[in-house]
């Protein structure tokens, strides 16, 4: 029992002693483990302040290298460094043009010693200019002074040259004046030699369409192949050479026939129709207007063709036919552009009418040639003792015409009176005389010679539409249509 209780004691001892031991070991353990973690503490404290003191230097160290960067080198704010290097390298090449080191690593401060070089050399070069800009300007008024001398010198010279180019200046306006005055001159006579060459050419295009059907066939072919008006001509006037030499012929013929008796010549005379024939057509109808009784005629050129001018209407086929053979007449009234006239109908029968494709005629114009009228003989229509002749002359003008005295290559027409009436007292036919006779005879010959046509007096008068019973004492007095 007491064995028992002894274990008991020893096991609670040895217990003890175990729980004291723990509690020891727990009691150094918990004290290292509070020691350990106040020492931990303090080194985080000691860490995080150093951190703080590294930090605090960092971002002093990077405000004092931006400060550098952006206040000393002057980097702008947000450059890389690969901008900043491509700005060096760019500025190395232009350095390399002061004498800097291509193959160094370019670098702020080496291109600063660089510009300094190169602003030393060009300090040291001014300085070089500038004394030679004061030798210059020792120079310079020098020679302004030697200027001043040379210039009152030259003032006097030009003067005396201004004086000179004045008068030259005068004589030029004189001249140019002159000068404008001969080219306006010489202007107006080419425009005129132009005008003339214009005629010309269509003079010689119608003396090919129109003198070509009279020619002889055996000239003919000749006359086709000449390609200018003057070779044209020389055909024509050899036509015309061997016509006058055959009308020659044959009134050496007629002379022997007795037929110059001038009894027999007045009854020839009187037996040939009074009216002549239509030597061609001067232009087509091209529209007919029955109900305002007008037409539109179309002509080569409408030059010279006035309001109040005549024309006899034909048949298209017919070849150079009679004027009394006419189908009606026409009055112009307007020219409505330079190849159609307006015209109104003043007299066509029913039967036969006016229709488009009828052509037109008249000896009172020719296309781009004047009107030129002769009159010879004695010009006695009405029944008074006074000729006549002035009335005549105004149908010309009235027409646009003009009236001359003699025969020539420009005249279109010799109207043809005849001789008066022999019967009665020589003083009853004033103005008929030996010259009168002689300039009848002359004209006569020139218009044969000439191709001249020549109509009588009442062929002449039906060409405006009139009959010799149309004059009274006085005046002329126009038919009604």
């Amino acid at each position: 029992m007491a064995k028992k209780k002894a274990s008991a004691i020893q096991a609670l001892t040895i217990a003890l002693i175990i729980f004291v031991m723990c509690t020891f070991v727990l009691a150094v353990t918990t004290y290292v483990f509070y020691a350990q973690n106040e020492d931990a503490k303090v080194a985080k404290i000691q860490a995080e302040t150093s951190a703080n003191e590294a930090r605090q230097s960092l971002t002093a160290a990077q405000q004092s290298q931006k400060d550098l960067l952006e206040s000393r080198i002057g980097v702008d704010p947000g450059d890389s460094i690969d901008s900043v290097d491509k700005e060096l390298a760019s500025l190395q090449d232009t350095a390399k043009k002061y004498g800097g080191d291509e193959n160094a690593t370019p670098t702020y401060r080496g291109l600063i010693k660089t510009f300094n070089n190169a602003l030393k050399s060009a300090n040291a070069d001014n300085a070089s200019l500038a004394s030679e800009n004061r030798d210059l300007q020792g120079k310079l008024k020098m020679t302004q002074s030697n200027l001043k001398e040379t210039q009152s010198s030259y003032s006097k010279t030009m003067d005396e040259k201004q004086t000179e180019i004045d008068a030259i200046g005068k004589a030029r306006e004189e001249t140019a004046a002159k000068f404008t005055t001969e080219t306006e001159e010489l202007t107006r006579d080419l425009n005129a030699a132009n005008d003339k060459a214009a005629r010309l050419a269509d003079l010689e295009k119608q003396i090919h369409d129109e003198v070509a059907p009279y020619i002889s066939p055996g000239r003919r072919d000749t006359f086709s192949a000449a390609d200018n008006a003057a070779d044209q001509v020389a055909i024509v006037l050899e036509e015309l050479t061997a016509r006058d030499s055959l009308i020659q012929r044959q009134n050496q013929v007629l002379g022997a026939m007795r037929v110059a008796d001038p009894t027999l010549q007045r009854t020839i005379l009187a037996a040939t129709p009074a009216d002549d024939r239509i030597d061609g057509f001067d232009g087509r109808v091209i529209v007919v207007n029955e109900l305002e009784r007008s037409v539109l005629i179309r002509f080569p050129r409408t030059i010279g063709i006035r309001p109040g001018m005549l024309f006899f209407v034909y048949e298209p086929t017919e070849q150079m036919p009679l004027i009394s053979s006419k189908k009606g007449i026409l009055e112009i009234v307007s020219v409505e552009s330079g190849t159609v006239g307006r015209g109104r109908v003043l007299n066509t029968s029913n039967y036969n009418p006016i229709v488009e494709g009828d052509a037109v005629a008249t000896s009172l114009w020719s296309p781009l040639m004047p009107l030129e009228v002769v009159f010879v003989g004695h010009i006695q229509i009405d029944r008074d003792s006074e000729t006549d002749d002035q009335a005549l002359e105004d149908l010309i003008k009235k027409v646009g015409g003009d009236v001359t005295q003699t025969v020539s290559h420009t005249t279109s027409l010799l109207v043809d009176a005849g001789i008066p009436d022999q019967t009665g007292a020589a003083g009853e036919n004033p103005g008929w005389d030996d010259a009168a006779k002689q300039r009848r005879r002359i004209n006569l010959q020139q218009a044969n010679k000439l191709g001249i046509k020549v109509v009588r007096i009442d062929g002449f008068l039906e060409l405006f539409g009139l009959e010799e019973n149309y004059f009274d004492a006085d005046h002329l007095v126009t038919p009604t249509p």
